[in-house]
């Protein structure tokens, strides 16, 4: 392949799917791998559990990159992953490794395969400071005036996405659902797009357990540590469907069993929005067999292996 074809391997999934574990074992099998996390949480400093964060030690033996970096103050766009994933490729490559992006976020995934808008904008943190003092149901109200369409596919409650779709109209004046620039490029072979796949019954039971890990491993405790940090909402780093019941338990507002049940609710929601948007990539979809994620890993390694020869 040549300097600007390299290839890049994705490893996709619903939450829950296991990419992780899968990464993991890839990177054991190539011992030449870096990876590179498309996941809008695990930026996020001080909060490990519910991100699912590989642990330390495995990123201390495997290079990890976009992972455990960000104030939770801070917001990150998909704009900002696109700059800094295209920047990670190129220095991956010229190291000698096989660049793989590992996540679930598709908004993210997909920006990074076609491109975005030629008036994406970077975030600007005067204009945030404005949009994040107004109430969540006067930005829907503000975005429906600008641009209905995108308001409607947001809806009235994903804060964090009302305000960047206002930042990118105030930004550009464009309207933030206007179709892309004929210049983008659709797929190109520069990408190898493996997924993770269950049965519904099974991923929800996987997201299920996963939650009553996070409970055992001690989210409520990493949020009241992050408050004693001096961190207290509204930020974005718990603006999210798994930290924000989380938040409405310790300041009394929910039981911890409701807490809990909806983080399984929004997760469950958040699933049906990833794979929307995987049913539009050329995915090469993987079942474990018997859940068996180890067995798994030895089959996708020689899939890609005969790739990458291949190409």
């Amino acid at each position: 392949m040549t300097e600007k074809t390299k290839p890049v391997l994705c490893i996709l999934g619903p939450t829950s799917s296991g990419k992780t574990a899968l990464s993991i074992g890839l990177a054991e099998r190539f011992q030449n791998v870096e990876i590179v996390s498309a996941d809008s949480l695990a930026v996020y400093r001080y909060l490990d559990i519910g991100t699912a964060k590989p642990p330390l030690e495995v990123r201390q033996r495997i290079p990890h990159h976009l992972i455990d970096f960000l104030d939770p103050r801070e917001r990150w766009s998909a704009y900002e992953f696109r700059r800094e994933a295209l920047r990670l490729f190129r220095e991956i490559s010229l190291r000698g490794c096989l660049p793989v992006v590992v996540g679930g976020t598709a908004f993210y995934l997909n920006t990074l395969f076609h491109g975005i808008p030629g008036w994406g904008a970077p975030q600007d943190r005067n204009l945030r400071r404005v949009l994040e003092r107004i109430p969540t149901e006067k930005l829907y109200a503000l975005l429906v005036s600008v641009d209905p369409h995108r308001a409607r596919k947001i809806g009235k409650k994903d804060r964090k996405r009302l305000i960047r779709a206002l930042e990118i109209f105030l930004l550009t004046l464009r309207m933030p659902s206007e179709k892309r620039t004929p210049s983008q490029r659709p797929w190109t072979s520069q990408y190898l797009l493996v997924g993770i796949s269950w049965s519904k019954e099974k991923l929800r039971e996987r997201i299920r357990e996963r939650v009553e890990e996070m409970f055992r491993q001690g989210i409520v405790e990493e949020v009241q540590r992050l408050f004693e940090r001096g961190y207290r909402p509204p930020i974005p780093a718990l603006e999210n469907f798994t930290y924000r019941p989380v938040v409405d338990f310790l300041e009394g507002r929910c039981s911890l069993a409701t807490a809990k049940e909806e983080i399984v609710r929004g997760t469950l929601t958040f699933v049906k929005r990833q794979m929307n948007w995987f049913r539009k990539m050329p995915i090469t979809w993987f079942s474990p067999e018997d859940g068996n994620l180890l067995k798994l890993a030895e089959e996708v390694y020689h899939f890609v292996r005969v790739h990458l020869e291949g190409g």
